[in-house]
């Protein structure tokens, strides 16, 4: 039996419900995850999926952090220069910075108020008027505005010079009284790169920038409050009330729409031109990385792996955008060439013919298929090429199915923006602690020095089932250019593979990453990252490197400086801390980077070779 919808995770209300198989994240839910949150794991029904080893992305949603801070970082909007610090540092994507144009937000908190069964008569239209004398507010105040105070103040300006009178002033009062308690205390900053460098250039062009604690994944770490050089982030003791607001605000910024392209400050992410760290502000990029997980306070690891997940995700949005429509156009065009050829069949010179058949069916309505049927039976067609009718509508399926895959999957979500094979450590530990998931993409976990190696196999898989797709477009393309010849083309779409993809297609392809610590890169797995790197396969490697064994009590590895004392180091091999660099000249560094990341790599594949 379904458990009511009131009881889910607010995050896992804003995802759709799958296949009720193995990758539905909402069936988990019910069958083990809500039972590990009420404290029943170890008295629930065994998953049935459970002997496969697997478990739906993104199950980090599940978890609630709030009884693990003891203080909450309160944002403070009159000193925030959105610089992104504080969004960027934290592991745990619980400060999402957003920049949200005025009419957006009022526009998010009527959707609100309509959807909670109450309509709207008046509010569509007097918002207009409050966004006016708003704007004239915030600029008399400038950055240090409080844009609440100055909400409520254009409000009342507005319902005290609204030509409504009677009940009909008292609807608009009703409504207006709605719109405020919808926004609350929701916090907005004036700040310069956002709003008041743009209504310089353009009025009315400034966004209201926010910065909105998640509850349900903030460990209180205080990592945003270290990095904020502007005092716009404070440390508060957390009390009920504190965390009621911090709910009905997250609750409100889940409403709000994503920041608009018009507010990025990235000139070229290719070309890494422009204040990258905004890419954050896009609310997909941001999840790209979930948290609900095992880790530490401030783990500098979720920092770096969060960074690269958003980069990656930035980076292959627009492209997937740009690919679906050109994969809905070579739908469009392949179906009509299949009736431009349906219909050339049909002889237009007889139109004797025509008047005889559409004479002969006067009794019931003439179709198509009656009208070929009639002028068929009147005198000689040419017959239609069955195999290749055949092939067409085959290959009009593979391209509808390619689409699907890349809008919906079976986990009504689309198509996965990355894959990353863990190697055993930290974290693997952190991410893999059942029930809870914090990625939002397949993520798999081997050996301790095996990820390289791993990654490499997976990679030749994915890469077969990203060459059928680009098969069937580059076999769509030759078909409508009338190219297309089965006797010299059929053989180089057989045997095509990753070796042959364009640049456009490996722009496409969801990158395969093996992520794993000094230890597992540098030490036992180095000969897995050696060959990997020697094999020429374009996997991508992500080493981080902590400079020691940090999930087995801290023993030094061979990315550690010589000389360096790590936390049992001493204790293992009975050596003084003061003993061991008695020179006290700075540490060197053996020649491991600590940092590899292999993009594809620009080689001619030579098959005779």
């Amino acid at each position: 039996m379904r458990k009511q919808a009131s009881s889910l995770p607010i995050m896992l209300k804003q995802l759709p419900e799958g296949d009720g198989r193995l990758s539905d994240i909402h069936r988990f839910w019910e069958q083990t995850g809500s039972f590990y949150l009420e404290g029943k794991g170890s008295g629930n029904l065994a998953d049935p999926y459970m002997a496969t080893g697997l478990m739906p992305v993104a199950t980090g949603f599940y978890r609630d952090m709030t009884q693990i801070r003891f203080e909450y970082p309160e944002f403070k909007p009159e000193n925030c220069t959105a610089c992104g610090n504080c969004y960027s540092v934290c592991p745990d994507s619980a400060i999402p910075g957003l920049v949200n144009s005025i009419s957006d937000v009022f526009n998010s908190a009527i959707m609100t108020i309509e959807r909670g069964g109450n309509p709207t008569r008046f509010l569509r239209r007097e918002v207009r008027t409050v966004e006016k004398k708003l704007r004239g507010l915030i600029d008399q105040n400038g950055e240090a505005a409080n844009v609440n105070q100055l909400i409520d103040h254009a409000v009342l300006e507005t319902l005290a010079e609204s030509p409504l009178e009677g009940t009909e002033k008292q609807s608009l009062e009703r409504e207006f009284s709605r719109l405020l308690a919808t926004i609350g205390d929701f916090r907005f900053a004036i700040t310069k790169p956002y709003y008041s460098t743009r209504e310089k250039k353009q009025a009315g062009s400034g966004g209201l920038f926010s910065i909105t604690i998640n509850p349900y994944t903030c460990k209180g770490c205080m990592e945003c409050i270290k990095v904020c050089d502007d005092q716009a982030l404070v440390a508060v003791p957390q009390t009920e009330s504190a965390v009621e607001r911090m709910r009905k605000e997250w609750k409100f910024w889940l409403e709000l729409p994503t920041t608009a392209p018009e507010f990025s400050r990235i000139d070229d992410l290719d070309e890494k031109v422009g204040a990258l760290e905004t890419l954050l502000l896009d609310k997909h990029n941001y999840h790209s990385m979930m948290s609900g997980d095992g880790a530490c306070l401030g783990c500098g690891e979720k920092t770096s792996i969060h960074l690269f997940t958003a980069t990656v995700t930035a980076l292959l949005q627009p492209r997937v955008k740009s690919h679906l429509e050109k994969i809905d156009n070579l739908i469009n065009q392949l179906e009509t060439k299949v009736r431009m050829t349906l219909a050339n069949n049909i002889n237009l010179g007889d139109t004797a013919a025509f008047r005889a058949a559409i004479d002969g069916n006067k009794e019931h309505d003439l179709t198509l298929g009656i009208l070929s049927h009639s002028l068929e039976a009147d005198g000689p067609t040419q017959p239609l090429n069955q195999q290749w009718l055949k092939d067409i509508t085959k290959l009009l399926d593979a391209l509808r199915n390619l689409k699907w895959r890349y809008t919906e999957g079976q986990t009504k979500q689309g198509r996965a923006e990355m894959g990353i094979i863990n190697a055993t450590g930290c974290t693997s530990v952190w991410a893999s602690t059942f029930p809870f998931n914090p990625y939002p993409f397949p993520w798999a976990n081997h050996l301790f020095q095996d990820a390289p190696s791993m990654a490499m196999g997976i990679f030749e898989g994915h890469m077969a089932k990203m060459a059928d797709g680009f098969k069937a477009i580059r076999k769509a393309e030759l078909i409508i250019a009338d190219k297309y010849d089965p006797a010299e083309h059929d053989s180089i779409l057989t045997y095509f593979n990753w070796k042959a993809f364009s640049d456009e297609e490996w722009r496409l392809c969801p990158p395969v990453v093996a992520v794993g610590g000094d230890g597992a890169m540098y030490d036992i797995g180095f000969q897995n990252l050696s060959r990997a790197l020697m094999s020429g396969m374009p996997i991508k490697v992500l080493v981080l490197d902590t400079q020691v064994y940090s999930n087995t009590g801290g023993q030094a590895c061979t990315s550690g400086f010589i000389g360096q004392v790590s936390d049992t180091g001493s204790v293992w091999q009975g050596v003084e801390r003061q003993d061991r660099n008695p020179q006290g000249n700075e540490p060197d560094r053996n020649g491991a980077s600590h940092f590899i990341c292999a993009a594809k790599l620009h080689f001619q594949y030579d098959p005779h070779d």
